[in-house]
């Protein structure tokens, strides 16, 4: 794994802040201390601290630091739910806007991501693609044409792991396809309430199944 600079933005950090970037114990960064392989400072309770130029020569010694620019890249992220819509073209017509509205924005080794499946599936193959690219600090922006490609419910949480990452999200439009849009909900909907009766039935049957095997005890035991 490699960082930027612009990745470490406090002005000390803790050892074991330190140790999970370099991926060592805690005990290692306070030894690298001692030893003066990193430097460090107390603070008035005697705790050491490292600056943040320090963890930066450190990780730049190791091969760990790159420039914010070197393998950071732009995405466009399209999503629609169905094969169906696919075929109909909402899919290639959705990366094409997106695509118009990030070329004016100077993008940087833009990638296109596509992907076929619910907003409600939070295990989709593409996003969780896209999460551990944004993770390794491997995204710079992600263009998307409205909130709920990524998912229709929980942005805030995929918003709030981007910032830390340091990763932009960029919605380009608050207006949607009113059809689409419709449609999507009634899907949806209709997976929401597959999902809840399954389980519901699944319930039952175990209360049938215990209720029977109840009788058949009482039984054997006359």
């Amino acid at each position: 794994m490699a960082f930027t600079r612009s990745s470490f933005t406090k002005e000390y950090y803790a050892p074991r802040e330190v140790a999970v970037y370099v991926g060592v114990s805690s005990r290692t960064i306070m030894r690298y201390c001692r030893e003066g392989y990193i430097k460090e400072e107390r603070t008035p309770t005697d705790r050491r601290r490292i600056p943040r130029e320090a963890v930066l020569d450190y990780l730049e010694q190791k091969g760990l630091l790159i420039d914010d620019n070197e393998i950071r890249r732009d995405v466009i992220y399209a999503r629609v739910s169905t094969i169906a819509q696919a075929n109909r073209g909402d899919l290639d017509r959705q990366v094409q806007d997106v695509l118009m509205y990030a070329a004016m924005r100077d993008p940087k080794n833009l990638e296109v991501i596509k992907e076929i499946g619910s907003g409600l599936n939070d295990n989709r193959k593409q996003l969780c693609k896209l999460l551990n690219a944004v993770m390794n600090r491997e995204i710079n922006r992600i263009f998307i044409n409205y909130k709920d490609r990524l998912t229709r419910f929980g942005y805030n949480y995929l918003e709030l792991i981007c910032s830390y990452a340091g990763t932009e999200i960029v919605i380009v439009s608050n207006e949607t396809e009113a059809k689409s849009v419709q449609e999507e909900l009634a899907e949806d909907l209709i997976a929401i309430i597959h999902s809840f009766s399954g389980k519901l039935y699944g319930l039952r049957r175990k209360d049938r199944k215990k209720i029977q095997e109840d009788i058949e005890a009482i039984n054997e035991s006359e």
